[in-house]
């Protein structure tokens, strides 16, 4: 069977539940994004389908001082920042908990994958299994990094992103938005409420932040605020 977005969130949703990870509409994607706290920071989970293998998938941590999944450019540390569960993993752990078969025969490779379904067709439980594990071990690793913590609080785009989250975050709650906003969804998107947009383009458009407003801009500070202000509010 062929794997989709939903059919994957179907298949690792109440696991990532039961991990302790709140879940969130992936708004750039039909996927979900998953997020932890850690500390400050937020570690944040991500699922990527393979490009030539039709039920395989894998997942990328993103530990930063907000949501925004795998945003890697710039002075950000994204070799440690965004990273897979494999790479946490010595050759001796893969190679217990792998199922993938290309890792049994080479454990030294460090991009692991499951199958999302097994030969009738099912959801593949011990992949399921494996994966869940895989977790468990190294999602604490993330933060343990040498010097990962220092370097994101060394980055000068970090810091601009998380003050441009907080001043969105501002704005949604004291509702106090511009006229003639320019690039605003027609609706919901996803169930964020429109308020989030308003109030992310109201901020840009203010002159505080040295990000100029966009459409892209608007909309992905939209969502990495509405998220951080959910986290926070647990």
């Amino acid at each position: 069977m062929k794997l989709n977005k939903r059919r994957l969130l179907l298949f690792i949703q109440k696991s990532m539940s039961d991990l302790g990870y709140v879940e969130f509409p992936d708004t750039s994607s039909d996927a979900d994004l998953f997020v932890k706290p850690i500390g400050e920071l937020y570690l944040t989970v991500g699922f990527t389908i393979h490009r030539f293998y039709d039920d395989q998938f894998t997942c990328a941590y993103y530990l930063s001082r907000t949501t925004n999944w795998a945003e890697c450019w710039g002075d950000i540390p994204h070799r440690l920042t965004y990273i897979r569960p494999g790479e946490l993993m010595s050759l001796e752990e893969r190679l217990e908990i792998t199922v993938d078969s290309r890792c049994k025969k080479n454990p030294q490779i460090t991009d692991m994958w499951w199958n999302a379904f097994d030969g009738e067709g099912n959801y593949d439980q011990e992949s399921l299994a494996s994966f869940v594990e895989a977790i468990k071990l190294t999602e604490g690793r993330v933060a343990q990094q040498p010097e990962i913590i220092e370097k994101i609080y060394a980055s000068t785009l970090l810091k601009t992103i998380y003050e441009d989250v907080n001043g969105t975050i501002e704005y949604a709650i004291s509702e106090e938005f511009r006229e003639n906003l320019l690039f605003q969804p027609k609706r919901e998107v996803k169930a964020i409420p429109i308020k989030w947009f308003k109030a992310a383009e109201t901020y840009f458009r203010s002159g505080i932040s040295s990000t100029l407003a966009s459409a892209f801009v608007v909309k992905h500070r939209a969502y990495d605020a509405y998220r951080v202000y959910h986290m926070r509010s647990l």
